[in-house]
C-alpha cells in the first residue's frame, strides 16, 4: 500500500503532541489540530503571529529565543510555558530540531503539556502527605533516589517498567538505564545530589524494562530533602511516541532528499546522456548500430532508479510481522532458471514488503557475481531472524567489503544503488547487513532483523 502526502498529513494532524514548523526566524508555517486546541488559537490567528514566541510566556521568550538560535541538526529538549487565548498558563516539555529542505532552513519541533506533572512536583514539595495521596496513583510515574539507592517508587513507575516495587527500592536502580546512557544519567544524578547541579533540568534517556524492551523517558530530576539528607526526585513522562516520530519524520525527509537526488542528477544525466546518443542517431545514422544500446542501457538504468526509490518508499510503510521463511521462498521461486536451495525455519520478524527488495537484490546480486548458483539458510537467534545468502564466485576482497553497500559504488557500469537500497531498508527495520567470505569460494551475506516477541 502506498501513502500520498495527504495520508501523512493527516497522521501528524491528528498525533496526540503537538507539533509545529516555523522558518528560521520563527515564523509559524504549519501547526497541527493538538496546537489548535490547546492554545484556543485558531490555525489562522497562530500563523498571522509574528513568530510562535508569542504563544510563549512573556518569563520565557527570552530563554526560548536563545535556544533556537543555537539550535542544529541534532536537535533539543527544552522546557517552557505557554499561555493559552483564555489566558491560562500551561507548562511543556518539548523538542525542537533544525533541518534544511530544498536549501531552505526550517525548525520543527513538538511538545507535549506537563502541567499536571508540575503541580505534582509543587505538591511533593510542599507535604509528604499530600504527595503521598496524589503521587501514588498517578498516571505519571515518580521516583525518589538517596545515597545512590532508590527510596520510594509509585504504582506508574512499577507499570513503566515492568518490575515491583520491591524488586527496585532498597538497591541501586541504574540497571534500568540503558548502557550507551547510563554513565551520563549517573553523573548528573551524584552533582545534583551533591548541590552541583543547582537548576532544575529536563532531559531524556533510555530505559530497559524487565521484559527487554528498550523505551525513552523524559524526566525533571530535582533536588529535595528527604529525612535530613539530600535526595533527589523526578517525575517522569514516556516519551518513546515522540522519539519514534522524530524518526519517522526523519526517515521521510532522508526519503525525499533521496528521491530528490535521483530525479534532478541521476535521472536527468541518463536522460541527458539518452538525448545526446539520439541527435547523434539523427545526424549520422550510420552510428545508430554502435550507440542505440548505449541508449537502451541508459533508459534500463532509469527504471532501475525509479524502482529503487519505489521499494524504499515500501520500507517506509506500517512494520508488521513477516514470516521470513514464506517470503524466502517466494522470492527463491523467482529465479527458476538458476539453483538456489533454501534450508529455512520458521521466523518472523517486524518488517513489510520492503524486506522482499531485499531478499530480491542479494539474490540476484549473488546470480550476477557468484556463479550462478546460491543456498539461502533462514534461522534465528534470541533477538534476531537470520537470513544468510551463500554464493560460491570469487567473493569480496576485503577493502570493498564496507564499501560496497555505500551510495554509489560499483565495480563496473551504473551507479550501484541495489546494495544501498537494501541496507537503507533494511536501517529502517532496524537490522543490518554484512558480508564476509565463504569457504572455499565466494560470500556470505548475513541480514539480521529484530524479532517479534512472543506473546505470553
Amino acid at each position: 500500500m502506498e501513502f500520498d502526502a495527504s495520508f501523512w498529513r493527516k497522521v501528524v494532524d491528528k498525533s496526540l503532541a503537538a507539533i509545529y514548523i516555523t522558518d528560521e526566524n520563527g515564523k509559524v508555517l504549519y501547526v497541527n489540530d493538538v496546537v489548535e486546541r490547546a492554545t484556543k488559537y485558531s490555525k489562522e490567528e497562530i500563523y498571522a503571529m509574528e513568530s510562535i514566541f508569542e504563544l510563549a510566556h512573556p518569563e520565557d521568550r527570552r530563554y526560548l529565543k536563545r535556544e533556537f538560535e543555537e539550535l542544529g541538526e541534532e536537535g533539543r529538549f527544552y522546557e517552557s510555558r505557554y499561555i493559552t487565548k483564555d489566558g491560562r498558563v500551561k507548562h511543556v516539555w518539548g523538542f525542537t530540531a533544525k533541518f534544511t529542505f530544498l536549501g531552505k532552513s526550517y525548525i520543527i519541533g513538538n511538545w507535549i503539556d506537563v502541567t499536571k506533572s508540575k503541580e505534582l512536583e509543587q505538591a511533593l514539595r510542599e507535604s509528604e502527605e499530600f504527595y503521598r495521596t496524589l503521587v501514588e496513583d498517578s498516571l505519571t510515574p515518580v521516583y525518589l533516589l538517596q545515597d545512590g539507592i532508590m527510596v520510594y517508587v509509585n504504582k506508574a513507575f512499577e507499570e513503566a517498567t515492568g518490575y515491583k516495587r520491591e524488586e527496585i527500592v532498597g538497591r541501586n536502580p541504574f540497571f534500568l538505564i540503558h548502557p550507551e546512557d547510563r554513565g551520563l544519567v549517573y553523573k548528573r544524578y551524584i552533582e545534583r545530589e551533591k548541590g552541583l547541579r543547582d537548576t532544575m533540568e529536563t532531559y531524556s534517556w533510555r530505559i530497559i524494562r524487565k521484559d527487554g524492551e528498550v523505551r525513552w523517558v523524559t524526566a525533571r530530576p530535582g533536588r529535595v530533602t528527604y529525612r535530613g539528607r539530600p535526595a533527589v526526585a523526578a517525575t517522569v513522562v514516556d516519551t518513546t511516541e515522540i522519539h519514534k516520530l522524530n524518526i519517522e519524520l526523519k526517515k521521510k525527509g532522508e526519503y525525499l532528499a533521496f528521491v530528490n537526488k535521483v530525479m534532478r542528477h541521476d535521472i536527468a544525466n541518463a536522460i541527458t546522456a539518452i538525448r545526446a546518443v539520439l541527435e547523434i542517431v539523427r545526424d549520422s545514422p550510420e552510428e545508430a548500430e554502435k550507440l542505440i544500446p548505449i541508449a537502451i542501457r541508459r533508459s534500463d538504468y532509469v527504471f532501475r532508479l525509479i524502482n529503487d526509490a519505489r521499494e524504499l518508499e515500501k520500507a517506509l510503510e506500517e512494520l508488521k510481522p513477516v514470516n521470513v521463511a514464506e517470503m524466502v521462498r517466494e522470492v527463491a521461486e523467482q529465479f527458476r532458471n538458476v539453483e538456489v536451495s533454501v534450508e529455512a525455519e520458521n521466523v518472523v520478524v517486524s518488517a513489510n514488503e520492503g524486506l522482499r527488495a531485499v531478499l530480491n537484490n542479494i539474490l540476484q546480486n549473488a546470480m550476477v557475481h557468484g556463479g550462478g548458483k546460491a543456498r539461502v539458510e533462514v534461522l534465528a537467534n534470541e533477538r534476531n531472524g537470520i537470513v544468510r545468502v551463500i554464493d560460491y564466485g570469487k567473493g569480496v576482497p576485503d577493502e570493498i567489503k564496507e564499501k560496497i553497500f555505500e551510495e554509489g559504488f560499483t565495480t563496473g557500469e551504473g551507479m550501484g544503488l541495489g546494495l544501498y537500497i537494501t541496507k537503507r531498508i533494511l536501517e529502517i527495520f532496524g537490522g543490518e547487513i554484512k558480508v564476509r567470505d565463504n569457504e572455499p569460494s565466494g560470500a556470505i551475506f548475513e541480514i539480521k532483523i529484530p524479532k517479534i516477541k512472543e506473546e505470553g
